[in-house]
């Protein structure tokens, strides 16, 4: 629980709305409209789903976290 408490009121809400919104401009200008590699727009919601997915996947493989972060989270898992 300290840890949920410490991401909330560090901002990490606010910061991961934000990047979903970044997400689902570069996914649509860059991908979609520039260089037609997949034909489907992302709304904003599937852009946070994505943005989500990829916090959990990178978090779990440990790459990207701190030596202080890794060592907490193995200690959960293990």
């Amino acid at each position: 629980m300290k840890f949920l408490r410490g991401v909330i009121t560090g901002g990490g809400i606010g910061a991961f709305f934000f990047f979903s919104w970044i997400i689902q401009l570069l996914w649509n200008s860059i991908l979609v409209d520039q260089l037609a590699l997949v034909a489907v727009k992302l709304n904003y919601w599937q852009a946070a789903a994505l943005w989500f997915l990829s916090i959990i996947f990178f978090a779990w493989a440990g790459i990207g976290a701190s030596p202080t972060i890794s060592k907490r989270w193995r200690k959960y898992i293990d």
